[in-house]
């Protein structure tokens, strides 16, 4: 029995060291690559966050039809950067406060609620 609870407690700690990914899709001046860096101030405001928050990730260069696929399959924890708040869109996936104008994080209902906690309260300091 110990034996369990041990391997249950690595494998949360494994878990929470996992980074998020974060999926953007190219949308100068706000989030872009340029040779091959995450660019912009999308880009600048969401990584002080989750840095602030102390939420390791990974950002990816993402087409906007493969995130909606990312997002339905909802396999894992990942946020998809740059989404409005449309109506529907909270039951299928999880919004984030905004990042710029109206666009917010759409993150996966995998995305521990404690991951977007952390991350709110970030956005809006």
């Amino acid at each position: 029995m110990k034996m369990l609870i041990a391997a249950m407690l690595v494998s949360g700690a494994a878990a929470a060291e996992t980074p998020l990914l974060i999926h953007y899709n190219e949308r100068p001046p706000y989030h872009y690559s340029q040779y091959g860096v995450p660019q912009g101030p999308a880009i600048d405001k969401l990584t002080n966050a989750l840095d602030a928050a102390r939420i390791p990730y990974r950002l990816r260069s993402t087409p906007a039809k493969q995130q909606l696929i990312i997002l339905q399959a909802n396999q894992a924890p990942a946020c998809m950067l740059g989404w409005a708040d449309l109506p529907g869109r909270d039951s299928r996936g999880k919004l984030s406060e905004k990042i710029y104008d109206e666009r917010r994080l759409w993150c996966t209902k995998a995305t521990p609620d404690e991951t977007m906690q952390r991350l709110n309260q970030a956005l809006i300091k």
